[in-house]
């Protein structure tokens, strides 16, 4: 039961709902304050609304029962007179009837209005009403006068009663003005509350694929040990999953491909220097004299298997280049720079090409991975010497600026095309220069270079060069010294 238990929970803290639900959520949520607003100012409305029409009805109550209230006492007033005249026994009744039947009208007054002012008001009526009453019936005078103060009253009474009306009314419009102010208000309040909720919502989901993208560049870097972990929505989990196992699978291939590499390099060597061997007894006529036309077919050997071994070392480079780390160490490029020379010694004589150095560097050491640093000179000295005619120069900058290595690497070749630029770090690719060039390479030259400047988290571009051929211009980042043992980031 416990253990049961458990696994709901878990469960219910593994969920993750999907894009469709996030959404639905971020709306709901966003709509929540706004439905509250409207709920709120419904009911304010509907309680405001009731008191206009309770307004609206004791006016009218009060209305109807003071016309109705002028209306006997101007019969009353006409009887009465008539009744000076005439004496009547039918007018004497219906004069009681008229008094009572205004008492009655006072007494109805009173009743529907509740408040003070208005209770003061019918009291004062009352009370004109009874002296008049009093004075006209009980004591019996016949004086016209005594309807006068009566009729003042009543015409006050008129005037305020219109008064205490249309200031009702002014009141209650005053409320609603305000209510639809409020709500007005409310809701432009709510507007940036709405903006933030959905604002949030893509923020997170944009969130989400940077870091997706952020693990696709790793992948396409070569970072296959990276453990790949991807929150949110459904849907991003279920690709995070997906990702994880590609990688598992690219991994699986590149160790692949690097045992590959790495058999078939070696393999071709250990024939290659029997062949070598070979040409070399051949050449130096140990085995027997050779003639003019077997010296040719010798030579063109030789050169294929130079072209071969050049191949293949190319390959031990390209495959030790993405197997590299990138460990730091205190590089001189006084002795790299005399290191270089001495490796190109031999192709530089043989075609009367040069090195032209223009070093602008501190005399003291550099924290760098010297490997990678000399792996990156030699195959761009080697491509433009390649594509340099013979008896030119190549001319290699080297400067720091900050904490930033430059290094520049110029020819007098035919250059790169435009559309092809973006193709001649892909490895195993030629241009069409190159295949005009006798002494073809292997299309691993710039992708090794391609590849260092990117374990040197460094910048690699190429433009053309003045009057003719190419410029390649690299950037390396170097670590402070404090820094030392973090390696090159």
């Amino acid at each position: 039961m416990v253990v049961t238990l458990a696994k709901k929970y878990s469960a219910l803290l593994s969920w993750r709902p999907n894009l469709i639900g996030q959404f639905l959520f971020s709306t709901l949520l966003s709509l929540l304050p706004l439905s509250l607003v409207v709920i709120v100012f419904l009911n304010a409305l509907n309680k405001q609304l009731a008191v206009t029409r309770q307004i609206v009805s004791e006016n009218y109550q009060i209305t109807k029962s003071f016309n109705n209230l002028k209306q006997d006492l101007n019969s009353l007033e006409r009887a009465t007179r008539q009744n000076w005249v005439l004496k009547s026994e039918s007018l004497d009744e219906l004069i009681v009837d008229k008094w009572q039947s205004s008492l009655q009208s006072i007494d109805e007054l009173t009743f529907i209005s509740l408040t003070g002012e208005y209770i003061k008001q019918w009291q004062q009526l009352a009370q004109v009403l009874q002296l008049a009453h009093t004075q006209l019936v009980i004591e019996g005078q016949q004086d016209a006068q005594l309807f006068i103060p009566v009729s003042e009253l009543i015409a006050r009474q008129t005037v305020w009663l219109r008064d205490q009306n249309e200031l009702q009314i002014t009141k209650n419009q005053q409320q609603l003005r305000a209510l639809q102010s409020s709500f007005i208000n409310w809701l432009i309040a709510l507007i940036p509350l709405t903006l933030l909720v959905g604002g949030g919502f893509l923020w997170r989901i944009s969130g989400r694929l940077k870091g997706l993208t952020s693990v696709i560049d790793k992948l396409g870097q070569g970072h296959w040990q990276q453990k790949i972990s991807v929150q949110g929505s459904a849907e991003l989990v279920e690709l995070g999953n997906k990702l994880q196992w590609v990688q598992e699978q690219l991994h699986q291939l590149e160790q692949q491909k690097d045992t590959f590499l790495r058999h078939v390099t070696h393999e071709l060597k250990t024939p290659l220097a029997s062949m070598v061997e070979g040409t070399d007894l051949l050449a130096d006529e140990i085995v027997g004299p050779i003639n003019k036309e077997q010296q040719a077919v010798l030579a063109l050997i030789t050169q294929s298997m130079v072209r071969l071994r050049a191949m293949i070392d190319s390959l031990l480079s390209y495959n030790a280049i993405r197997s590299s780390k990138k460990d730091l160490s205190e590089l001189e490029f006084s002795q790299l720079i005399t290191k270089i020379n001495s490796h190109f010694e031999h192709r530089l004589v043989a075609r009367k090409q040069s090195l032209c150095w223009h070093c602008e560097l501190p005399e003291q050491p550099l924290e760098i991975a010297a490997e990678l640093v000399e792996m990156i000179l030699i195959q761009l000295i080697s491509n433009g010497l390649k594509f340099s005619p013979a008896g030119q120069a190549v001319n290699i900058a080297l400067s720091l600026a900050g904490r930033s290595l430059t290094m520049s690497v110029s020819d007098q070749g035919t250059g790169i095309k435009e559309q092809e630029k973006s193709h001649i770090f892909s490895a195993f690719y030629q241009g069409k220069n190159a295949k005009d060039i006798t002494d073809q390479g292997s299309g691993l030259g710039l992708t090794i270079v391609k590849e260092s400047v990117e374990q040197l988290m460094g910048t690699l571009h190429v433009e053309h060069n003045e009057p003719q051929g190419c410029r390649f211009i690299i950037q390396i980042p170097i670590i402070p010294p404090t820094n030392k043992n973090q390696g090159v980031n």
